[in-house]
């Protein structure tokens, strides 16, 4: 009868502000990993084998783009809540048991470079943490757990964008089946997509919101 009545929303804050904590230190260690693959190569006469580490140079590059680019979506999504529930933090750990485990393809495309399983392979890890950050967003984007002035205009605008990497991926395999190379350069597309989808979304969800507006 006495306790503190605002214990319970206390709780669920130290749970939400819990869960983005943990979720940026998982991030961060995602980071930290993709540099392991980094080691100077020597030849017989202890130079410097320059030409070696160049590719695993450029998957560490593109590497650390992807998983930027899903922090930048991460975050942005945890922006817009203001509470957490069991089914996020579900979905969010699956999430990023995906984002730790891109190490392990880069690694695998680091050694394999332009070859056809390799670049499948990574691809596939990558679109699949992608479909998953597009799930994590329609999982978030519930009315309990969305700060005031959320919308599903704003919902849809999230996810088309989060789809937008997994989307270039996706097709890359498709082109690794008959060039690998070709393949690996389809992904210098992925601002641009990016971009496009962003756009898309932001206007589509707009006229979601106008529709809903004229409704109620």
């Amino acid at each position: 009868m006495g306790g503190d009545p605002t214990g319970t929303e206390k709780a669920h804050d130290l749970g939400f502000e819990r869960l983005v904590f943990f979720s940026d230190a998982v991030f961060a260690i995602a980071i930290t990993l993709l540099v392991l693959d980094l080691k100077l190569q020597t030849g017989p006469h202890g130079e410097i084998l320059i030409a070696a580490l160049i590719p695993k140079l450029l998957g560490f590059v593109v590497s650390f783009s992807v998983t930027s680019f899903y922090w930048l979506a991460h975050h942005r999504l945890f922006k817009t809540l203001r509470a957490e529930s069991a089914a996020l933090r579900g979905v969010n750990l699956v999430f990023l048991a995906c984002v730790v485990f891109l190490a392990f393809p880069s690694s695998v495309i680091s050694a394999y470079p332009a070859t056809p399983w390799a670049v499948i392979f990574y691809a596939l890890s990558v679109a699949t943490t992608g479909i998953l950050m597009g799930t994590l967003v329609l999982v978030a984007r519930r009315p309990a757990l969305m700060r005031a002035g959320e919308t599903r205009g704003g919902t849809l605008g999230l996810c088309l964008r989060a789809l937008g990497v997994p989307a270039v991926f996706l097709g890359s395999c498709l082109v690794a089946r008959e060039d690998a190379l070709a393949a690996m350069l389809s992904w210098l597309a992925i601002p641009i997509v990016i971009r496009g989808m962003g756009m898309f979304g932001g206007w589509l969800g707009a006229r979601l919101d106008r529709a809903a507006a004229r409704g109620a």
